[in-house]
């Protein structure tokens, strides 16, 4: 079961505002359950190439992507990508 910690939701909120601020989400339980959806329901699911511990959730959000970053079986960080960086992350960091 991967868990969405505290932290994880306060370092979302302070470094990735653009995704929660195009969903209109305003608080952390609202960060945390749209991330807990995503957990469950992904668009796709890719593993580092290196580091064996490290999957990628991938949700499509209209052009653009939401990639958040599991390690090991704990939530460390959820992120906008674009089209262009999908396609990079698809042929250089994704197994």
């Amino acid at each position: 079961m991967v868990r969405v910690s505290d932290k994880a939701v306060k370092h979302i909120m302070r470094r990735h505002r653009d995704w929660i601020e195009l969903l209109n989400l305003k608080t952390e339980e609202e960060v945390r359950t749209f991330i807990a959806s995503i957990l469950a329901q992904p668009d796709e699911i890719h593993r580092d190439r290196v580091r064996v511990d490290v999957r990628y959730f991938i949700r499509k959000l209209d052009s653009k992507f939401l990639c958040v970053v599991v390690v090991g079986e704990e939530v460390v960080t959820a992120y906008l990508i674009s089209l262009d960086k999908y396609v990079k992350y698809k042929v250089r960091r994704w197994a």
